[in-house]
């Protein structure tokens, strides 16, 4: 996309330019005492005026400014003396001609001008020519009318800058980007909204010794989820509902337990909200302790704000790369797997008796391996809904995944109606898929199990299964390690075993066999780093 400078400004300045230039030469020529002459000549260059106004378009006349420097020319030098005082006029068809066409137009304007005049001037009226003052010899101006078409192509040549075709809004997302990037090498505590409202959390129980805290946002659904701590109960939720309305510290007490809401701002947006509980009847938020608090909070709520957004920014980022190789797969080498499906059968049905076999053992496999990808096709779309609970969206996974592959599923969950922070119910979606289908994939059984507990800020999930078990795992093995790793990442821990009595499966089970992965979220690992225990047993790997 070109800026051309010639359509900057036009008309405003040439229609302003014009006006003065005319105005200056009838009082200087009236001035000189002339006014009939003023009045006489002002209406002869205002039709010149008006054509050059009319045609400002260089696209649509692009020798209008020449054309305009010509006529203006002749008016100055055939009405001499008193004509003399309209050569400023000729400025502006030169800059004009200087912004919409460069040094080349303007060179051309100048030698219809400079010519005009010398030719008037010098063949018409030599006596002028060499006498008289620098008002009323015309050629004088010559080296300022080259110097303003000169100045006006350079001027063009400037502002002329080729810019990409960028939507404002990517533009602008990447230069917030390259920002954040720049500086999220210099944070202290990272991006992470979980660490960062742990060290929240531990800083003001540290300042309010014996009070609770929780530090809790508001989803997109419009709940509130604890960050770190225990979800809101009928107390503290009306606390925090209030301290959000409101922007300013909540106290609230009933029974003997002191209740604070204070809000983390960003400015002055609402971004979270800490509750502080105590039911000790020890006193720790008392005025000096809740203003200690404040000022950790405000302090804190600008980095709080910043991994929140960066955290939703990159949950949107994770979805839609997902959604492109769902579909890049889907249009890709999934349909060129079943076109090579349609020619096997073409080449069996064609072929002798033994090689159709080995064709019809090949398409099965062939068969096994489309579904396989349209699994993954589903995995990689398959997400949290923020209408529906954890424990559902597991269910449904499961038993729409188990039951193309042929595992009977037997499910038991329990979910209470508050919510856990999206990104940990994602992570724990994630572990899900991958323990479903290492069972699909390896372990050769005919029962699923899953269990689902949630009682935020606790939870336990558990895929069990009755194949062959765990083998030790290999070296090369992502699937335990990518468990391991967004367990971590939510402070949970996670423990792969084989499957022992008292596991989900059938009562009065002689000999259970097969794979359990229990992930476990408990308030109290929240703030460390989860192990993973795995123990191998007979079997294939999973």
């Amino acid at each position: 996309m070109w800026v051309t400078p010639g359509r900057i400004g036009a008309p405003s300045w040439a229609t302003v330019g014009r006006a003065l230039a005319i105005a200056y030469g009838s009082v200087i020529t009236a001035v000189a005492g002339q006014p009939g002459h003023a009045v006489a000549l002002a209406l002869l260059f205002v039709p010149v005026a008006l054509v050059g106004r009319a045609t400002t378009s260089a696209q649509r006349l692009p020798f209008c400014p020449v054309a305009e420097a010509f006529a203006a020319a002749v008016l100055v030098s055939a009405l001499a003396p008193a004509g003399a005082a309209f050569v400023p006029y000729l400025l502006l068809p030169l800059i004009r001609a200087g912004y919409q066409g460069g040094l080349r137009r303007a060179a051309q304007a100048f030698g219809a001008a400079a010519g005009t005049l010398a030719l008037i001037e010098l063949a018409l009226r030599p006596g002028l020519a060499g006498g008289g003052t620098a008002l009323t010899r015309p050629l004088a101006w010559l080296p300022l009318l080259a110097a303003a078409g000169a100045t006006s192509a350079w001027a063009r040549r400037v502002m002329r800058v080729e810019r990409p075709q960028v939507e404002p809004a990517y533009a602008d997302a990447h230069r917030l980007l390259s920002e954040l990037n720049l500086v999220a090498r210099h944070l202290s505590l990272g991006l992470d909204p979980h660490t960062l409202a742990t060290a929240l959390v531990e800083e003001l129980q540290g300042l309010a010794v014996g009070a609770r805290a929780t530090v809790l946002v508001r989803s997109a659904a419009g709940r509130f989820v604890p960050v770190v701590g225990d979800p809101p109960n009928p107390l503290t939720e009306s606390v925090v509902l209030d301290t959000w309305v409101a922007a300013d510290l909540v106290r609230r007490g009933r029974s003997g337990v002191t209740v604070l809401g204070l809000p983390v701002l960003m400015g002055e947006r609402v971004v979270g909200v800490v509750v502080l509980a105590d039911a000790t009847g020890a006193q720790s938020l008392d005025d000096e302790s809740v203003e200690a608090c404040r000022a950790a909070i405000a302090q804190a709520g600008p980095r709080l704000a910043s991994a929140l957004l960066f955290d939703d920014v990159r949950r949107l980022a994770t979805v839609d790369e997902r959604h492109r190789l769902a579909r890049e797969i889907h249009d890709g080498i999934a349909q060129d797997m079943a076109s090579v499906g349609y020619q096997i059968d073409d080449i069996g049905s064609d072929a002798p008796p033994e090689v159709a076999a080995r064709l019809h053992s090949l398409r099965e496999y062939l068969t096994t391996l489309v579904a396989e990808l349209r699994l993954s096709i589903f995995d990689l779309r398959a997400g949290v809904d923020e209408t529906v609970g954890l424990a559902r969206s597991l269910s449904d996974y499961v038993q729409r995944v188990a039951t193309q592959a042929g595992l009977a599923v037997h499910l038991s969950t329990e979910e209470s109606p508050h919510r856990l922070p999206l990104a940990t119910e994602v992570e724990l979606l994630r572990i899900v898929q991958e323990a479903v289908t290492n069972v699909r994939r390896h372990a050769a059984a005919g029962n699923l199990w899953l269990s689902v507990l949630v009682d935020p800020p606790r939870a336990r999930v558990i895929v069990a299964d009755d194949g062959r078990g765990l083998a030790a795992p290999r070296p090369d093995s992502m699937g335990i390690t990518g468990m391991k790793e967004r367990a971590t990442r939510i402070g949970a821990s996670l423990t792969v075993r084989p499957r022992v009595d008292g596991d989900p499966g059938p009562a009065g089970e002689e000999s259970p066999r097969g794979t359990v992965v229990d992930i476990q979220l408990e308030p109290s690992r929240s703030t460390t780093r989860s192990n993973v225990a795995i123990t191998p047993t007979r079997g294939s790997g999973t």
